[in-house]
């Protein structure tokens, strides 16, 4: 995992799978970005725990997110 050894191995398939970018706001991901994972349909709406329910947001981004799900 190269300079990151720390970082799970879900979160690097997820930052593969979206090339880097954050679906939320559509900017690329950066080194000391505090990210988050989310889940695409909350599980409060019936969304499964699976992979292709995730992704990753900024934190601020997932933030907005949810305040906007809850609603």
């Amino acid at each position: 995992m190269g300079r990151h050894p720390q970082v799970n191995q879900r979160v690097v398939l997820l930052l593969k799978r979206q090339k880097g970018i954050c679906p939320f706001c559509r900017l690329f991901f950066r080194d000391r970005d505090l990210l988050e994972i989310d889940h695409i349909i909350p599980r409060s709406q019936g969304g499964l725990d699976e992979f292709k329910n995730l992704q990753l947001l900024h934190r601020h981004c997932h933030d907005a997110k949810s305040a906007k799900d809850s609603r």
